[in-house]
């Protein structure tokens, strides 16, 4: 039984990166584009109230018709859940860095492109998220410190995630399977998707047969990753919250 089915993933829309990467992190339909737009119109307004009317700022700096939304817009909507982004490199993120599969998720940002790792309830339970790809990925806990570590080469901006996150039925079905590193070698996948082929077609038939070549694969997988391609919620009461907050 594979979790993927019910885990919540949004496919990439235009350039509605920021809407997809926080529905996957929240796991559920939680903000439209008009809700973030709105966000970032509050937040363009606050500080242009700050600075005064700049020319720089005429135009807002939170987001843009493409439907591209800055961090502070996606932190201020987090904050509904009283969830904090913090940066990867910070003082306060020395624990994730030390040991990334034991915090909740992570935000990462690259050129207007955002996107969500996330664990569902036991650290073996690693997905990407990232609305390029055809399906969530599957991430071991091995595996994802080198991820974290190559999007960092790759000049991504890494959040980590602080809070609790919304449960999710994903949540709750994590625990009832199997480890995936504890199944039979020629089972276990640590990525899968479009996104992640290992092999070329000529051979996606073959077995790998050594840690070395292992390695390899993972870190062509990784390369390719990066291409462009504990309270229940209630949803109507979560909107109630969220209108109330932002109008």
């Amino acid at each position: 039984m594979d979790l993927v089915p019910f885990i919540h993933f949004e496919k990439q829309e235009g350039s509605l990166c920021a809407q997809h990467a926080l529905n996957a992190l929240l796991q559920g339909s939680y903000f439209t584009a008009v809700d973030l737009a709105t966000i970032g119109q509050k937040l363009d307004e606050r500080e242009r109230a700050v600075v005064g009317s700049s020319t720089a700022l005429q135009q807002g700096c939170n987001y843009d018709d493409s439907g591209y939304f800055s961090i502070q817009v996606i932190q201020e909507a987090l904050s509904v859940w009283d969830l904090e982004l913090i940066p990867w490199r910070s003082e306060e993120a020395a624990d994730a860095r030390d040991h990334p599969e034991n915090q909740v998720a992570y935000v990462c940002h690259l050129d207007q492109h955002w996107f969500t790792l996330r664990k569902f309830s036991v650290p073996w339970r690693w997905y990407n998220l990232n609305s390029t790809q055809s399906t969530p990925t599957l991430v071991s806990e091995t595996y994802l410190g080198m991820l974290l570590s190559q999007i960092q080469n790759e000049n991504y901006s890494v959040f980590v995630v602080r809070g609790t996150l919304p449960t999710c039925e994903a949540d709750q079905i994590a625990p009832t399977l199997p480890n995936p590193s504890t199944a039979p070698k020629e089972s276990q996948t640590s990525f899968s998707g479009q996104g992640y082929s290992l092999v070329d077609n000529d051979t996606e038939n073959d077995t790998i047969d050594n840690e070395d070549d292992e390695e390899i694969q993972l870190a062509k997988a990784i390369e390719a990753s990066l291409q462009p391609q504990e309270k229940s919620v209630d949803m109507d009461e979560m909107r109630r919250k969220r209108l109330a907050r932002f109008g």
